[in-house]
């Protein structure tokens, strides 16, 4: 059975995602490799059974070759950094930082997927394409390990490569939606400030 397995998830990646899935996100990896960027940004969180979703905003930057940083501004402040394979979340009202090594599939849902080449993705999932409005491609990733901790993961793509939405469902049946605005080129910012560490007397989780 496990040999069976192996064959049909090893024929399933042979495939290939389609084309224009697989141009939309050739363009994003193109565009965001070559430099920092930044963004406003607005992210929704629906808990499973729930109709009410949680909204919050800031900006978010991301530097190759795959840091990231959201300072959230609302409705509380607050600082997630990725660099690694390490998460690192910052409360100051808390005056606490978790750390975290990330799973692939937690991983998978950080704005850095978009710098992977589209031939890895394809390796790790199942690469679709939904309903397109003229110059947007959505394209939808499903991971091809059984059980995953992400049920699927959507990114909408401009045609200038730039990445609009990021959304994904959890094996709980969350939901989670990040919508970007006005993606901009940036400097690139020091490797500290994508491991956020808190002033002196912070709490440290780990």
């Amino acid at each position: 059975m496990t040999a069976l397995l192996g064959a049909i998830l090893l024929l399933a990646a042979s495939e290939g995602p389609p084309q224009a899935a697989e141009a939309a996100l050739s363009r994003a990896a193109a565009r965001y490799r070559g430099a920092a960027h930044a963004s406003a940004f607005e992210q929704t969180y629906a808990p499973a059974g729930f109709a009410a979703a949680r909204r919050e905003s800031g900006t978010v930057w991301i530097q190759p070759p795959g840091r990231l940083r959201f300072d959230y501004a609302a409705p509380d402040q607050k600082v997630f950094t990725y660099e690694d394979g390490e998460g690192r979340f910052y409360s100051p009202e808390d005056r606490q930082l978790t750390i975290k090594k990330l799973s692939a599939d937690e991983q998978a849902r950080l704005p850095i997927v978009f710098l992977r080449d589209p031939a890895e993705l394809a390796r790790a999932y199942a690469i679709s394409e939904e309903d397109s409005e003229a110059g947007v491609e959505r394209v939808i990733l499903r991971p091809r390990a059984p059980r995953p901790e992400l049920v699927w993961l959507r990114l909408t793509i401009a045609a200038d490569g730039a990445v609009r939405e990021l959304s994904y469902e959890d094996d709980g049946g969350n939901r989670t939606a990040f919508r970007f605005e006005s993606w901009r080129a940036e400097k690139p910012r020091p490797e500290s400030d994508f491991r956020v560490a808190g002033p002196a007397g912070t709490r440290i989780v780990q």
